[in-house]
């Protein structure tokens, strides 16, 4: 099973199916006699270069690639995947996966996944990998049992009527009695009995408790923009140096381009790095949702590291002292 899009991406911005015909011949060559299955997402014909598609077309017609259909869960990795684990096949891409750990658990398994990439003055160099683990655990799925009246389990079919529960009767609590105070006789003189007389009369004042201070509001952060992607409100602590954030404000406004170079990559999207006029620089983030319409499965497949874009700015997180920004 060969993940298309990833060979014919690897090393690249966008796809090409020429680098993915090399690497299969390649594959070929040292292994003749294996039989392979190529998948390329949906999306792959219309990211290809336009001399290109054509051909893919031709290929898909032939039989020679086989897509996804439309609308599949997971794309093309879920139906590699799928296929792979019926034909308990090896899989030939350089992804990890990390989605379908749980699901197919033969992943980890020793020469089912071989990577792979190409080599100036070599050609394509393929190896057996093992991928990265997920470091989300997943929680168990509680299974609902459902048992008859009669004992019996029920299956596809079977109508289940909920029985209504019955209300339990109140049951009145009776206060306990308790037993009056027995009555004392005091023998007091005349002067005692005014004294008592006057002190009943006098109302008591009874202190009030003094207010409960009210808690202080704490003032929210005030955006200049709207509010940005939940990829960049991950962590609040500060970014960037206060004083160089500032800079970049005031030079930039919601909606101006902003030249940068692509340093890293998250899980969903890309770190850009953009230069102020005094030489220091300023971190930025790119989700990958505003790296294309329709938008990329990945950041990777759009960008690559040391890339130098014009990107425009989105929106500004003041608390956290970072940008968002989109590809022009």
């Amino acid at each position: 099973m060969v993940d298309g899009s990833n060979f014919a991406t690897e090393g690249r911005v966008t796809p090409s199916l020429a680098q993915l015909d090399q690497a299969v011949r390649a594959f070929l060559e040292e292994h003749p006699n294996a039989e392979m299955i190529v998948v390329a997402d949906a999306s792959f014909e219309h990211r290809v270069a336009p001399n290109e598609r054509a051909h893919f077309k031709g290929a898909e017609l032939a039989g020679e690639i086989v897509t996804p259909p439309a609308g599949a869960i997971g794309r093309g990795d879920a139906f590699i995947l799928k296929i792979a684990d019926r034909i308990k096949g090896v899989v030939l891409s350089n992804d990890s996966f990390q989605e379908f750990h749980d699901e197919y658990p033969w992943l980890f398994d020793e020469g089912r996944l071989i990577g792979g990439k190409p080599v100036k003055g070599v050609g394509w160099v393929f190896t057996p990998r093992l991928p990265v683990r997920n470091t989300k655990t997943s929680r168990p799925v509680k299974k609902l049992s459902v048992t008859l009246s009669d004992g019996a389990k029920p299956s596809i079919g079977t109508t289940l009527t909920p029985v209504k529960a019955t209300k339990a009767k109140k049951v009145p609590v009776k206060a306990a009695k308790v037993p009056s105070k027995a009555k004392k006789t005091l023998k007091v003189d005349s002067a005692e009995k005014k004294t008592v007389k006057a002190v009943k009369r006098s109302p008591v004042k009874v202190a009030k408790a003094p207010p409960k201070p009210k808690k202080a509001v704490k003032s929210l952060p005030v955006l200049e923009s709207p509010p940005p992607a939940v990829a960049l409100r991950r962590g609040r602590h500060p970014v960037n140096p206060e004083a160089d954030f500032a800079l970049f404000r005031s030079a930039h406004r919601i909606g101006s381009r902003v030249e940068g170079e692509v340093t890293a990559f998250t899980s969903h999207g890309a770190v850009i790095k953009a230069a102020l006029k005094s030489g220091q620089l300023i971190e930025c983030y790119a989700p990958t949702t505003s790296l294309g319409d329709p938008a990329p499965a990945r950041a990777r497949d759009v960008l690559k590291r040391g890339d130098r874009r014009t990107f425009r700015l989105v929106a500004v997180d003041a608390e956290r002292r970072i940008a968002e920004l989109a590809l022009q």
